[in-house]
């Protein structure tokens, strides 16, 4: 199917997009009333009202994959009570309580189409990526309530700051979020010699640009101190490994067995980082099932800085719609989730909880 799309930029997106897809049907194998939450909120989707997101749209007759049309990405702050929504379609930042009331929406003061953001709370600060471009937005937000509005914003070039042939941004993650001096940001990259990107921002500026580090894989980022985390995996283990920013030493973990992939039967098919927490636990995303496309079940561990299993929570499989950052890890350690429900045409929020420790 890839190879039909006319805009080599976004190829990579759609690989991303169509990975997420594969398991749209999978829910119907699980046992009824297994796994049945009941979400946050729910809002309409179209342009009614100013709560309701994106646009409503046929996905399957679409031709030209160059935007969302459903939010693009999510991120939360659980202890100011807000879920901020990309919804790129619309050029703005939704700022929903866990109630699903709109506290404020921000229109981006940005030509490009948002992809995917980061946000720094003490700074109250939103880094925003583009589809296409190597460029950052940077916003700085006044949240007074309905009243919120922006103090400054900026357009940085990411390419300059790294001194490097051009490339695209498929998604952005806050590093070392407590660090009141600079705030540290991971860029995943694609058509490039790296996969991973680390800067910094202070006084307005992009510097300390690192593009080489031990680990081959993309890479998420820890919000409690500067470095970075990956998935090892072959037929035998999965390991976690964090390298940090500072002098680039690594250290890493064995996981569960079960997190072996490859294995027949019903097992472990796919595996990903999805996030971290403020106590610097690192959170997995496992599906299972007995093919990549037949995933029954969809799993979020979590490993604390030793690689010990400290707990897990059922989750969705897939987001129903097509979209760049849907599960997000809150600093305090609850899983959120953005999905479509096709049926009553609506954008769900649902809270996980690490409850399970068996």
């Amino acid at each position: 199917m890839l190879k039909n799309f006319k805009n080599a930029g976004i190829t990579a997106l759609v690989s991303i997009a169509a990975l997420v897809m594969v398991f749209m049907s999978a829910g119907a194998a699980l046992a009824a009333g297994a796994f049945n939450p009941k979400p946050l909120f729910e809002v309409g989707i179209g342009g009614q009202t100013p709560e309701m997101l994106g646009e409503a749209t046929d996905e399957s007759k679409i031709v030209d994959y160059d935007k969302f049309y459903y939010p693009a990405a999510m991120v939360t702050s659980e202890q100011e009570d807000r879920i901020f929504v990309l919804d790129s379609i619309k050029n703005r930042i939704c700022a929903f309580t866990l109630a699903g009331k709109l506290a404020y929406e921000i229109k981006l003061p940005f030509a490009h189409h948002a992809i995917d953001m980061a946000y720094f709370k003490d700074a109250k600060r939103f880094f925003i990526v583009f589809q296409q471009t190597p460029l950052i937005g940077v916003l700085d937000i006044k949240d007074a309530g309905a009243k919120a509005a922006i103090a400054a914003s900026d357009l940085l070039d990411a390419q300059k700051a790294c001194g490097a042939k051009e490339f695209n941004i498929q998604n952005i993650w806050p590093c070392d979020v407590f660090n009141g001096n600079e705030n540290r940001i991971l860029l995943n990259a694609f058509f490039s010699d790296f996969k991973n990107i680390a800067l910094s921002y202070k006084n307005g500026v992009l510097a300390g640009a690192a593009t080489k580090f031990k680990t081959e894989e993309y890479a998420r980022a820890l919000v409690s101190d500067p470095s970075i985390m990956t998935l090892e995996t072959d037929t035998k283990e999965t390991r976690l490994v964090r390298e940090k920013l500072t002098d680039h030493d690594t250290d890493w973990h064995t996981l569960l067995k079960e997190l072996t992939l490859g294995k027949p039967g019903f097992n472990c098919r796919n595996i990903r980082i999805i996030g971290s927490d403020a106590a610097g636990n690192a959170y997995v995303e496992a599906h299972y099932g007995f093919g990549e496309d037949n995933i029954q079940q969809t799993f979020v561990y979590r490993f604390n800085k030793n690689g010990r299993f400290n707990g897990r929570t059922e989750i969705y499989h897939s987001p129903e719609m097509l979209t760049n950052h849907f599960v997000t890890v809150d600093l305090s350690g609850s899983v959120f989730y953005m999905k479509k429900d096709e049926k009553a045409n609506k954008i769900q929020f649902y809270k996980f909880v690490i409850d399970e420790l068996n």
